[in-house]
């Protein structure tokens, strides 16, 4: 009696490989039709108060920022390089809910304790961004929360939800990506995505691939069984 364990343990290896090329796949489209939307929205809009805000939308708005009470996020790279971005709460004037500006890409100085120098002044001015969703890591566990009550806070992929607890202010769901043109930032090379869509088609290529293989040792493997039990029936 021959044992069907390595053959059920291969098909579910197949069925994983496939299921996962295919999340690839699907991932690939949803970073392609963010790109998209990322494209459309051309030109600055003033911001009204009630109006309906689109993601990856360009606004200007008038108000100024709270230095008093940033936050630095960690785990950004650059080029390979270790750093924050720094996210600074906005006021703007008429508005019912503040704004996290994101300021941009500052690198991480690991001989220097201190946190980096991210002043900046509290007078009123007009500020254009692109409505952005926070950072997100590739894989979640659970929520992050700011790190400590340090000024500026270190915190690790936050909800706004926990930003606005933390500060004991009503946010806007979405960060502003702060203009790389515009004064008080810092490095700002601004993407929709951080992996492309061809990435994520090159991985599922890659899953399929080991699939394909995979059925290609069950066949051989199979068919090289066939022919000795046909060579033993046969002497």
């Amino acid at each position: 009696m021959k044992s069907w364990l390595p053959y059920a343990l291969g098909a579910v290896l197949v069925a994983q490989f496939v299921g996962l090329g295919l999340w690839q796949i699907s991932r690939a489209q949803e970073k392609r039709a963010t790109q998209e939307a990322f494209e459309r929205q051309t030109g600055t809009t003033r911001f009204v108060h009630g109006m309906d805000v689109q993601p990856w939308q360009q606004l200007s708005a008038e108000g100024a920022f709270d230095a008093g009470h940033q936050f630095l996020l960690d785990n950004m790279t650059d080029g390979g390089a270790a750093g924050y971005q720094v996210l600074t709460p906005f006021r703007p004037e008429g508005w019912d809910r503040w704004v996290m500006v994101n300021r941009g890409w500052l690198r991480k100085d690991f001989t220097d304790p201190r946190p980096p120098d991210i002043g900046v002044d509290g007078e009123v001015k007009e500020i254009r961004g692109r409505v952005s969703p926070l950072p997100r890591p590739g894989l979640e566990l659970e929520p992050g929360e700011p790190a400590d009550s340090n000024l500026p806070r270190v915190v690790q992929f936050p909800r706004m939800e926990s930003l606005s607890g933390a500060l004991g202010q009503p946010f806007a769901a979405r960060s502003l990506l702060l203009d790389a043109d515009a004064a008080d930032g810092f490095l700002r090379r601004w993407e929709p995505v951080s992996m492309g869509p061809e990435q994520h088609i090159g991985y599922a290529v890659q899953w399929f691939a080991l699939a394909a293989t995979l059925l290609v040792i069950y066949f051989v493997v199979n068919w090289k069984r066939i022919e000795h039990d046909r060579t033993e029936d046969g002497a």
